[in-house]
């Protein structure tokens, strides 16, 4: 077979608006400059299946362009034959833009997604494209190459698992589910290609060695994409997959696993090799969970081979809301983990999703003050996050309580989209915001100085992510603004819907009035009130929750009181 297609693959960064050329989004993983995760895997399987015009472009290390595409860039991409676009929720949108561009340049492009957010909404993606690639694209993106190379125009696609595509007449098509890659077939995968250029620009490299999580956390979508069940690189696969990683760069380390030391004994086997056969890791940092502090012997492994910093999802100091999580821990446990960090000279990231519907504002500020006391050296305040695909999403889709969907560039854990119980969505934006902006202060910074462990970087990192913290800010001012407004139309239809309820009240007790009359002026009262409130000119971004939400108020009303009214009533005594 002739492998001649020109493929290029394309990850963008996020921006603060959702468009292609639009300024980007910033959050604490902006100090840091890592390659994407999937594309350099990608280009490398394209490659080992015999296409050598392969080629992967990342905006962001664009020096001098920040986000914008070259023009050499855009000439690449319009004269391809297949472009390969990875999107994750917050990038989908500018993701749409640019396929929307492409379509237009070369209407014979064909145009592939992949990533998580496409793989939970195909049907959207392929309004923009040809084929959605689900879940894991490792041998199916290269499989699906050869059917375009085989027959580029009416390629046959029935029969390619793992695939959504269009039809021959437009037609939404999703062929049988493709099993998740064993760990034999992980463990033969080549080793992932990164370009000079992008190996220059980043500040960190990642390396992954598994796959999956057990952990069936409400809120996560690694399970939606990576399965139920972990995979893990051999041992030998994985020890060369770093030696390789060392030979292109000695840059700090990011094990991209989403928990690196899963299988603790696999995680001590692996480092005890790399000490043993004297190979030198750079400074290195991964996520975990708590259970991995309660080893000791893992801990000690863990900082001679060069641990820097674990990143934890703590997630709450609610006990309620670690049950409402599903994650299987307690503050306790939390607390005894950094600790036990802490002791073996290792840095700690706790990461917290603030927002559940056992929260409140006081819940902010327990986890701001848990996470002083705790003295953790950099922490993340996320908003509880409905992207599309875990079992979260679809309860909070069905109970109409995601404010703005479609809106994918706020979905990114620093904007307030979830109508939750107990804490509106402008304080909870508020808060984690303030949060922030205290736990990165300089009076933090100048108090770390002169004590603990870690004193320049903790008080260099504060400083910094003060910086951070106040350009975020600035960035969401509208977004805050938007939330003040719909904070204040809630109050107002609130107010509305118990006034509403003394008039339909009054209407019950009417003797006066035949049981159908009243029936009559309790849906004229609904039907006035709906009409006035759905009509709202509310954001476009807020239309479709604004509107099941007047629906679902006065819904409630009309069910209360329709049962309030007798099924007969006694006639009238008369004179």
């Amino acid at each position: 077979m002739n492998k001649n297609l020109a493929i290029t693959l394309v990850e963008l960064e996020a921006t603060v608006d959702g468009r292609l050329e639009g300024k980007p989004a910033r959050d604490i993983y902006s100090l840091l400059r890592m390659p994407a995760r999937g594309l350099p895997i990608l280009e490398a399987v394209c490659r080992a299946g015999g296409y050598r015009d392969v080629v992967s472009l990342d905006p962001e290390f664009n020096k001098g362009t920040k986000q914008k595409l070259t023009p050499a860039q855009w000439r690449r991409l319009a004269e391809s034959d297949v472009v390969g676009l990875s999107a994750i929720t917050r990038t989908a949108n500018q993701s749409y833009e640019l396929a929307t561009r492409l379509r237009q340049m070369n209407p014979r492009l064909k145009i592939v997604f992949g990533g998580p957010h496409t793989t939970a909404l195909p049907e959207e993606a392929l309004q923009f494209g040809d084929v959605v690639v689900l879940h894991e694209g490792d041998h199916t993106f290269p499989e699906l190459l050869d059917r375009f190379d085989d027959d580029f125009e009416n390629p046959s696609l029935r029969d390619l698992a793992g695939i959504c595509y269009n039809g021959p007449g437009g037609e939404f098509c999703r062929t049988a589910e493709r099993p998740f890659l064993s760990s034999e077939e992980l463990s033969r995968l080549p080793f992932p290609v990164l370009s000079r250029e992008t190996l220059d620009a980043i500040t960190h490299m990642v390396v992954n060695t598994s796959r999956g999580c057990p952990f069936e956390c409400e809120f996560c979508s690694v399970i939606e994409n990576f399965g139920k069940q972990f995979r893990f690189l051999d041992d030998d696969a994985t020890i060369a997959l770093l030696q390789d990683t060392l030979r292109m760069t000695r840059k700090t380390l990011f094990f991209g696993d989403d928990i690196f030391a899963a299988n603790r004994a696999r995680t001590k086997r692996i480092l005890e090799r790399v000490l043993r056969e004297g190979i030198r890791l750079p400074r290195w940092f991964a996520q975990v969970r708590v259970e991995s502090a309660q080893d000791k012997e893992l801990l000690a492994l863990m900082k001679r081979s060069h641990c820097s910093t674990v990143f934890i999802g703590l997630e709450s100091v609610n006990a309620e809301t670690l049950k409402l999580y599903n994650k299987h821990a307690t503050v306790e446990r939390n607390r005894q983990a950094i600790e036990n960090y802490h002791r073996a000279g290792i840095k700690v990231h706790g990461m917290f999703v603030l927002g559940s519907d056992a929260d409140t504002a006081q819940t902010i500020d327990d986890t701001l003050r848990f996470s002083r006391e705790m003295r953790l050296d950099t922490a993340q305040f996320f908003a509880l996050t409905a992207v599309p695909g875990p079992p979260l999403t679809r309860r909070l889709q069905k109970e109409g309580r995601v404010l703005c969907w479609g809106q994918w560039h706020l979905f990114d854990a620093q904007h307030a989209v979830v109508q939750s119980h107990q804490i509106s969505p402008l304080e909870l934006q508020k808060g984690i915001f303030e949060a922030s902006k205290k736990f990165y202060s300089v009076h933090d910074a100048v108090g770390r100085l002169f004590s603990g462990q870690h004193r320049w970087f903790n008080f260099l990192i504060r400083l910094e992510g003060k910086y951070l913290a106040r350009r975020i800010v600035k960035d969401n001012r509208d977004y805050v603004d938007s939330l003040r407004q719909l904070h204040e139309w809630h109050d107002r239809l609130a107010e509305e819907a118990r006034q509403l309820a003394q008039h339909v009240r009054k209407v019950v007790d009417d003797w006066s009035l035949e049981l159908e009359a009243k029936r009559v002026r309790l849906r004229s009262y609904l039907s006035e009130t709906y009409k006035r409130y759905s009509e709202t000119s509310v954001p476009e971004e807020y239309r479709i929750y604004w509107k099941r939400k007047v629906e679902s108020t006065l819904a409630a009303i009309q069910s209360h009181f329709e049962a309030a009214l007798p099924p007969s009533e006694p006639a009238r005594q008369t004179d």
